[in-house]
């Protein structure tokens, strides 16, 4: 997309016609029969969406937008971008980012932690697609930022909801979304530059491991493990069973109440130990 024969062509069309540019004029100057069909096709095209989604569900977006001020596990991992071409002095517009793999809303998968771990490129699409349980221990986080998800917390869910069901993805909910404009406050490091947010617990994670069919877990904040964890228990045996791990997730207040079908859209490149993600749940 980037030759140096496109971009010469592309130039040599702005000069001859000007920049790129669907106008309200330039709709009217359609004329007759082109605008009747374009507004037509429009029209067909919301009433196919309308149709998708009384079929499908509402769709809830459980990524943060990706920006060069988020929250990072380290400091030094920021993300950096810069335009690489502009539609004004190209003709079309591409970003030049410069980020690491586990930055934003995002994915762990086995090679994150695990020597000769399964890489992102050949980790199972089919795996991606899953029904989410999402168990709420917000209340938790008003006496502790170290607040974590044991298997009492699981176990009171499948009191009020049924067992996990057989391939689903289990989120923690804590809230801590509501932190992510402020990354020092989402970050909460203390003096020392220990980080204190919530996690799973060792034990929950071997018990949904051991005793439940999951596919994967999911945090609303930085780490699957507490932030002042050191031993990164939860990361070893989530990952460890081939499991994934998805981190940074938003919106899980607009999902905790419903069933939702979740899809995981992670970058297949090469020898990826994740990635960043969009991550939609289908009610």
């Amino acid at each position: 997309m980037c030759s140096t024969h496109i971009v010469n062509s592309v130039r040599e069309r702005i000069a001859k016609d000007g920049l790129p540019n669907l106008s309200r004029r330039g709709f009217i100057q359609m004329g007759g029969a082109g605008a009747a069909a374009a507004l037509l096709s429009s029209v067909a095209g919301r009433a196919a969406t309308v149709r998708a989604h009384e079929t499908s569900g509402e769709v809830v977006d459980l990524s943060h937008v990706f920006g060069s001020t988020i929250p990072t596990y380290l400091i030094d991992e920021k993300p950096q971008h810069e335009d690489f071409v502009t539609v004004e002095a190209n003709g079309f517009y591409i970003q030049r980012w410069t980020f690491t793999e586990h930055a934003g809303t995002h994915v762990d998968i086995p090679a994150h932690f695990i020597a000769d771990g399964t890489t992102v490129d050949e980790y199972p699409a089919e795996l991606l697609i899953s029904p989410a349980v999402v168990i709420d221990i917000s209340a938790k986080t008003a006496d502790t930022a170290d607040a974590t998800l044991d298997v009492a917390d699981i176990e009171a869910w499948e009191s009020a909801n049924g067992t996990i069901p057989a391939g689903a993805i289990v989120f923690l909910y804590s809230g801590w979304d509501q932190r992510w404009s402020d990354p020092e406050a989402f970050r909460n490091a203390d003096e020392q530059g220990v980080q204190h947010y919530p996690g799973f617990s060792p034990e929950a994670a071997a018990f949904l491991v051991e005793q439940r069919d999951i596919r994967g877990v999911g945090v609303d904040t930085l780490s699957l493990d507490i932030g002042a964890s050191t031993t990164f228990d939860v990361h070893y045996t989530i990952l460890g069973a081939g499991k994934y791990g998805i981190e940074g997730v938003a919106n899980l207040a607009s999902i905790k109440d419903h069933q939702a079908t979740v899809f995981v859209g992670v970058p297949r490149w090469e020898k990826g130990s994740g990635g960043p993600a969009r991550v939609l749940a289908v009610l």
